[in-house]
């Protein structure tokens, strides 16, 4: 196939990449880990939520567009006080990134990602936190994208349609040109109101994901 330099296939990477799949070792299962390594007498079905209610500060801005380190000891003073931790920042990021290094990630998605890069352009688009990078970039080495759009260093998060403008300005693509593969259908939404392409799907339907850069490759 002839590498189509304006075509582009931008991929999420929570649910695509890195598991959200009840039943295999997910962020969701980490989250309840970490606590319980922290503070043993938090019950567990109460963590998930609990840890949501963290997200945002008194201003409503979400830990996923922190650009400092000193914002995100912001969040964890948060996370502190709502679980009774009784560790120093330090110690909180040591652990979280131990324990989020150990979630199952689809490495045949990663592999399909970097092959689409001999037919058209790639992209990574992302809500993560800046803690989050180091991850992102272990599972899937961030240099072989064209374009890589995190939410923390845009100061955005999905499905806000700010980013999504902010992404097709970027690759100065048409929106008939660009192919969104996520996994959220609230994502995805904003997606198809901005005219893309788009495949709702989790990294364990491989199969679908293959035939949805097929089938817009194969378009004019």
């Amino acid at each position: 196939m002839i590498y189509q330099e304006n075509k582009i296939v931008i991929f999420d990477w929570g649910g695509i990449v890195e598991s959200h799949r009840e039943g295999e070792y997910n962020c969701n299962q980490v989250t309840i880990n970490i606590i319980k390594k922290l503070n043993p007498n938090i019950k567990e079905n109460e963590i998930i939520e609990k840890w949501k209610e963290c997200s945002c500060d008194e201003n409503g801005r979400n830990i996923g567009t922190y650009k400092d380190i000193e914002n995100v000891e912001d969040w964890y003073k948060r996370i502190k006080n709502k679980f009774d931790l009784t560790c120093n920042f330090r110690a909180f990021i040591e652990i979280y990134r131990k324990e989020y290094a150990k979630i199952y990630f689809y490495k045949d998605v990663v592999e399909l990602e970097h092959k689409t890069k001999q037919k058209c352009k790639i992209g990574i688009f992302s809500n993560l936190t800046l803690l989050d990078k180091e991850r992102i970039n272990a599972q899937i080495n961030l240099d072989k994208f064209d374009y890589v759009w995190l939410s923390f260093e845009m100061g955005e998060r999905k499905p806000n349609q700010r980013i999504y403008e902010k992404v097709q300005n970027e690759c100065g693509m048409s929106p008939k040109d660009i192919l969104f593969i996520e996994d959220t259908e609230e994502n995805i939404k904003t997606a198809k109101k901005m005219g893309w392409n788009t495949c709702m799907a989790y990294g364990y339907e491989i199969d679908k994901i293959k035939e949805s850069i097929e089938l817009f490759l194969q378009n004019p």
